[in-house]
């Protein structure tokens, strides 16, 4: 397997979908899967996420049938998708909505208004066709919010000419972590060893796999405790299509900034590094 990392020039290839991206184990694996790739110029990189929340940055609190996460939110980098969520949040889209898929201690997928995933009647055309936005800013770290990739404009030509358009739509992941290993460590690295989004996924965990992949926008401060114990709840279902054993709501989302956030209702004590919204931890400590 080649290692596509040259200086600070950082390669990723493209993934078909959110699923297969688990079955990779490094962020180079991931190469050998299809000859589409974007490249990452890391000088230019501006990982925003490890930034302190400022007073008006907005937020979204999402609560749980199992605690709070709270969430910071990237309009700059992704402003359709955070437009979109927060349209949808206002209107009390997510409500009462399900956690309908889980990959234990990975991610979770919620927003539907059915525990199996479907929208049924709750899709609207103009909320599930947001066009994904990948920004070279933001990465699939543990805590990040991502818009579920719903559908694509495929056919032969457009993934021969690399010009296939996904489209996100209401539901949404929120990202844990994969175990990173020593061989992972390395592999991430490169012949680069100032690679700091490589840093940054051996100090926070996440998934790199889905670096570039999806639409990030939002990223936890906290209730990363929540954010665990619904990763690591019971599941069923099969290999690939876990959900889980007992029902977990989102009970709704609340669109606010940072400076009026409310103290987060939580499981427990919190992971390590994370706070309540009043005094917040960056992601990089």
């Amino acid at each position: 397997m080649k290692r596509a990392t040259t200086g600070r020039i950082l390669k990723i290839g493209l993934l078909i979908s959110l699923i297969s991206a688990t079955v990779c184990t490094s962020l180079y694996a991931c190469m050998s899967m299809n000859g589409y790739t974007s490249t990452v110029d890391l000088s230019k990189v501006d990982l925003v996420q490890l930034e302190e929340p400022k007073p008006e940055d907005p937020v979204a609190v999402i609560r749980t049938s199992m605690g709070d996460i709270s969430v910071r939110l990237f309009p700059e980098e992704a402003p359709n998708a955070v437009k979109n969520f927060e349209e949808l949040a206002n209107a009390g889209f997510y409500d009462d909505t399900y956690v309908f898929q889980l990959e234990p201690k990975v991610y979770f997928a919620a927003g539907s208004k059915t525990p199996d995933g479907e929208l049924g009647d709750a899709y609207q055309e103009e909320h599930e066709s947001i066009e994904r936005e990948i920004s070279d800013n933001l990465w699939p770290f543990r805590g990040a919010l991502c818009a579920l990739t719903t559908k694509s404009d495929t056919g032969f030509w457009k993934m021969f000419l690399d010009k296939v358009k996904y489209y996100n739509g209401s539901r949404f992941i929120l990202v844990d972590s994969i175990e990173f290993t020593d061989d992972l460590i390395k592999e991430m690295y490169g012949d680069n060893p100032d690679n700091k989004v490589a840093r940054a996924f051996e100090q926070l965990g996440g998934v790199p796999n889905y670096s570039q992949q999806m639409t990030i926008f939002g990223q936890t401060y906290a209730g990363f405790d929540v954010l665990d114990a619904i990763t690591e709840a019971a599941t069923t279902g099969e290999e690939n299509h876990k959900t889980p054993a007992e029902e977990i709501r989102i009970r709704t989302v609340e669109i606010t900034t940072y400076e009026k956030a409310p103290a987060p209702v939580t499981t427990g004590t919190d992971a390590p590094g994370s706070t309540t919204a009043t005094t917040t931890t960056t992601a990089a400590e």
